[in-house]
């Protein structure tokens, strides 16, 4: 019985001592008393954000291609998949190139959850070798129909499948390949800004009383040659099929794209714009009926847009990648609880991202290495402060890396799942990134 007892009292006195090994009380300090808080205020306000002059007409070209296996593969979404059965519609990587004679940039959207940062790494890894200055602007449409295998973290591996070096080396090589096309089939072009008001298919899915960003938003290219292209961004989720199906699809941003080129556009690119606590609302119908829905009314409501500000044939152009500096992981399991950082880090990996910042001429797009929510947005009144200024916003999620959900500071400690378990990085973080987008796009 003794012997018994003592089992008992280490067993249990191990479990807690791994329980206060693991588990940790949310640091909830106020955000201008951290010190990484402070450390990346002092950066952006010494920040130089250098143009670049245009030294000839805007030249643009553009490339796709499928990046669909031949193979079945992990896929991609809300729940673990070992493998996908069938193809709804195939997925592909779009590349913008957009090069003013002084700067040469690419935007490249992939039809996937998120930009794979091992596909960033490799990139950048592949610039830095052969000493290459091209700005790189990454994003994703986030369907959540789509592949996995791109993460090889240990989390990565359980939530998204087995990696897949095969693909993701065959993808990266493509990538390379398809930007010197892009680059090499460059036009003098114009470039314009255009937006539609859609909010009458957005809501907030943490509260339908909370405000929404509902503008569909991108620019429109006409070539030399009269060839037309369109970049589209809108803050609403990609998920519209079912939940355990394992049907390949890009859901609604897929069919938005083909629905423009039916509307005479060669090429068209969607980049998940604040769809962080964002859904869709107001369409009828199942699964793939219903995206094709989306995607059409999504796509008239494009075509009914007008170009609100065309640049002129020269601009200039600024670009900078701006590491975010982080605290200590925050992953949320209870309402004041979460794991400990060291934990955190040996699962997923270190808290790591960046603001992307592209301006041409007056059109600024950031990219953010999370779920964005536009309700932020909506909140900064930054609409109505580009109106007054004379310019553009355009902000994008899923840039290369990944810190969870960024979502208005009020809804943090609630159960919802993405303020819960997908928010990585703790309290007055939404505060955090709006101080720092204002920043970059006020200052300069």
């Amino acid at each position: 019985m003794k012997k018994l007892l003592k089992i008992i009292a280490y067993t249990l006195t191990s479990l807690c001592l791994l329980a206060i090994t693991l588990v940790g009380r949310i640091d909830d300090t106020p955000l201008k008393e951290q010190p990484f808080y402070q450390t990346m205020m002092k950066r952006l306000d010494t920040l130089s954000l250098r143009p670049h002059n245009g030294t000839s007409p805007l030249m643009v070209g553009w490339s796709e291609f499928n990046i669909t296996p031949a193979y079945s593969m992990p896929m991609a979404g809300y729940t673990p998949k070992d493998r996908f059965n069938t193809i709804h519609d195939s997925l592909y990587c779009r590349i913008l190139s957009i090069s003013n004679g002084s700067s040469q940039s690419f935007i490249i959207s992939l039809d996937l959850m998120l930009f794979p940062p091992v596909i960033k790494n490799r990139l950048n890894d592949y610039l830095a070798k052969n000493k290459i200055q091209d700005f790189l602007y990454f994003t994703a449409t986030h369907t959540h129909s789509s592949l996995g295998g791109w993460d090889d973290s240990i989390v990565g591996r359980f939530t998204i499948g087995t990696f897949h070096e095969e693909w993701v080396d065959s993808t990266t090589q493509q990538i390379i390949r398809h930007m010197d096309i892009a680059r090499q089939t460059a036009k003098p072009s114009r470039i314009a800004y255009w937006e539609s008001d859609a909010s009458e298919y957005v809501e907030n899915r943490l509260d339908n009383t909370s405000p929404t960003d509902g503008f569909l938003r991108g620019i429109n290219i006409t070539r030399a040659d009269s060839s037309r292209a369109v970049l589209a961004t809108f803050s609403s989720h990609p998920t519209n099929i079912e939940l355990l199906g394992r049907t390949l699809s890009g859901d609604y941003p897929a069919m938005l794209v083909k629905e423009l080129k039916q509307h005479g556009y060669a090429f068209g690119m969607f980049m998940a714009g604040m769809v962080g606590s964002h859904r869709v609302k107001g369409f009828e119908g199942e699964q793939f009926a219903r995206i094709d829905t989306i995607g059409k009314t999504l796509a008239r409501k494009f075509v009914e847009a007008k170009s609100t500000d065309i640049l002129p044939d020269t601009v200039s152009i600024t670009s900078r990648h701006i590491p975010i500096d982080f605290g200590p992981s925050q992953l949320q399991f209870e309402p004041g609880w979460k794991a400990r950082d060291w934990a955190f880090r040996g699962l997923i990996g270190e808290l790591r991202g960046e603001l992307t910042y592209l301006k041409i001429g007056n059109i600024t797009f950031i990219g953010t290495p999370c779920d964005f929510s536009g309700e932020i947005f909506a909140e900064a009144e930054w609409q109505k402060w580009c109106a007054d200024n004379n310019q553009h916003l355009i902000i994008t999620s899923f840039n290369g890396n990944y810190v969870g959900y960024i979502t208005a500071d009020h809804h943090y400690g609630k159960k919802e799942e993405e303020v819960l378990a997908l928010n990585w990085v703790g309290p007055h973080f939404g505060e955090y990134f709006k101080q720092m987008i204002e920043r970059c796009v006020k200052q300069h």
